[in-house]
């Protein structure tokens, strides 16, 4: 059992944590990228990560994640079609990232329950989640090159929805107090265990 200064620490992160918002990541072929987005999307506080494994199997990096995953609720998913399903029963809006899209993110109403889909490092989403998306936006850049890493990409849009939070009162935003109080006890279950990702299941659909 962890002392109850972990406890402690772990009941002041789970009332941090928001599940407006979400990342789902398509078929990723670099475990260090999708490592990368799953720590970083830890580092802010979004709880959930979906991940779609349709072409792909799910891979991760240990030194990369640095121990993200063990925080965090992995959702898995066998198709794209069963992960739209799912988000979209759970209330969420499907926002997709593309370097062709004429909206800026920065211009878009983030007040919505969102799942940001982010597509393969080659391609991009496939054009199955654009048409079934609510909104299609890119990063406005500045430069020559027009694309940027995914990782780096996911980064700079965890940041700006951890800005919209924070701006609009974090609280709004955060999980209600039987999710923390259930979230705590997954992590002390698992505490010490060595799991990657406790309560992760096989792919879905």
């Amino acid at each position: 059992m962890p002392t109850e200064e972990r406890l402690e620490k772990m009941r002041q992160i789970a009332a941090s944590r928001t599940r407006h918002y979400t990342f789902v990541l398509e078929d990723f072929n670099d475990p260090h990228n999708i490592s990368a987005v799953m720590r970083t999307c830890e580092c802010f506080g979004i709880q959930d990560v979906h991940v779609i494994e349709e072409a792909r199997k799910f891979r991760a990096s240990y030194s990369i994640l640095r121990g993200a995953g063990k925080w965090l609720t992995l959702h898995r998913w066998a198709t794209r079609q069963a992960c739209l399903e799912h988000l979209r029963a759970e209330g969420y809006r499907i926002a997709v990232a593309s370097s062709k899209a004429e909206t800026s993110f920065h211009q878009a109403d983030m007040a919505p329950k969102t799942a940001i889909y982010m597509g393969t490092e080659f391609f991009g989403p496939s054009g199955h989640i654009l048409e079934n998306s609510d909104l299609v936006f890119r990063i406005p850049q500045h430069g020559f090159t027009e694309s940027l890493n995914v990782s780096v990409c996911a980064g700079m849009l965890v940041f700006h929805l951890d800005q919209h939070m924070e701006t609009n009162g974090r609280g709004n935003f955060t999980i209600s107090l039987p999710e923390r109080e259930a979230l705590v006890r997954t992590w002390t279950e698992s505490h010490g265990s060595g799991e990657l990702f406790p309560g992760s299941t096989a792919p879905e659909g």
